[in-house]
């Protein structure tokens, strides 16, 4: 059985991942990730090892951010300051890239087409769903039909973050002994004479706290 999950390096996409790993009768993962355009590039980084500390193939895939370019996300101008409750409730998020996850999840059944895998995970959580349209089920459920017909064969989109929040999500993560601190999800990336650090006050920022405050 072999799985490919849509990998960006982040809390979400890590458990996903592990989950992908630890699936019974798994026998060969392959994490997809992508460039965009986006400003915090880092991620991809990060995505890669951890990939290479789970022992998976990383594939690295590009997306023409031409479409995107002047969207607050590619631009690092996404909003700061909002609390988790204003994420949750203000409709769609300015990090919204129309049809990303369209993108996105077509390179990975291309990938899945080719190495012959039946199944694509994605890393969905139920938080994101507030502002984000293309995590909603009613677009996971459309895309893994349109997936079938695509190939000609079954395929599944696996969701098994979809009904979980942040915080619970977090809370599996431990379960699991995932490191967090490996992964990234700053949207505003800032350098420092060390390297590079989170800014602390962008949705994504804001949101992974909130998540990591829990015990």
């Amino acid at each position: 059985m072999r799985n490919v999950v849509l990998f960006s390096g982040g809390i979400d996409s890590t458990v996903a991942l592990g989950l992908a790993c630890w699936r019974d009768g798994a026998d060969e993962v392959t994490a997809v990730g992508v460039a965009y355009g986006q400003r915090h590039i880092v991620e991809l980084s990060c995505a890669r090892r951890i990939a290479a500390i789970a022992g998976v193939k990383f594939f690295g895939g590009t997306v023409d951010p031409a479409p995107w370019k002047l969207l607050p996300l590619c631009q690092g101008t996404t909003a700061t300051g909002r609390d988790v409750y204003a994420m949750k409730t203000g409709g769609v998020s300015d990090a919204f890239l129309p049809g990303r996850n369209v993108a996105f999840l077509s390179l990975a059944l291309s990938v899945a087409g080719i190495v012959g895998a039946d199944s694509v995970w994605i890393g969905a959580n139920r938080d994101d769903a507030a502002g984000f349209p293309d995590c909603r089920p009613p677009f996971l459920v459309a895309w893994q039909q349109m997936a079938s017909h695509a190939l000609g064969r079954g395929m599944h989109l696996v969701t098994p973050l979809v009904e979980l929040s942040k915080r619970e999500v977090v809370k599996l993560a431990r379960d699991m002994a995932i490191d967090l601190k490996q992964t990234w999800s700053c949207y505003r990336p800032v350098h420092y004479p060390t390297g590079v650090g989170s800014c602390g006050k962008c949705d994504a920022c804001v949101l992974r706290a909130d998540a990591l405050d829990v015990p």
